[in-house]
């Protein structure tokens, strides 16, 4: 099945699988990633320690380093998450934030099995696709979508063509207020 015929994971099935993941910190950390800023499962594999800026207004640099990166700010659960797993963590800065995950397969086996276990019929890519489509159904301006998802092609990465400077922050708010516990 394509995966654009997937249908959308729901808040349920999203709570559901998200909640499988927590016996395990590095995967709940990084399946929060997925689902709360809308990390692609590659920029996951990518993200570093020190592209992660901790605190009250959490924000972090997701993408492709050849291609650019975005900082975005990041709704406070998936930084609640990133830094339970860092506290129990001894990492370097320029080690992967997500050391552990990093092979080809790693990263969609492990939701796939968490997943399953969780009685959902979801995939790696499900939970960054739940987060679009909670942005699309809040009323979030296109542009403010691609811009916050990377998926438009931007001249400047930081501020994004008629993007106001905050609408991430917004962006992080709609995802919180949709999956948040």
């Amino acid at each position: 099945m394509p995966l654009l015929d997937r249908p959308t994971l729901s808040v349920q099935d999203a709570h559901l699988l998200l909640n499988e993941t927590r016996d395990d910190p590095l995967l709940f950390a990084a399946a929060s990633l997925m689902l709360f800023a809308g990390a692609r499962p590659s920029e996951v594999g990518e993200v570093k320690v020190f592209d992660y800026e901790p605190g009250a207004a959490a924000r972090i640099w997701l993408g492709r380093r050849w291609e650019g990166l975005r900082q975005i700010s990041i709704a406070p659960s998936a930084a609640r998450a990133i830094d339970s797993y860092l506290a129990a963590q001894d990492a370097a800065a320029d080690e992967p934030l997500f050391l552990g995950l990093q092979g080809a397969d790693m990263l969609p086996k492990h939701v796939r099995w968490a997943a399953t276990r969780a009685g959902v019929d979801a995939g790696v890519h499900s939970l960054r696709q739940a987060a679009i489509a909670a942005a699309l159904y809040d009323g979030a301006p296109v542009a403010h979508i691609e811009a916050y998802f990377g998926i438009g092609k931007w001249v400047d990465p930081d501020q994004p063509a008629g993007v106001p400077e905050g609408y991430d922050v917004a962006m992080a708010r709609t995802l919180e207020a949709a999956f948040g516990a």
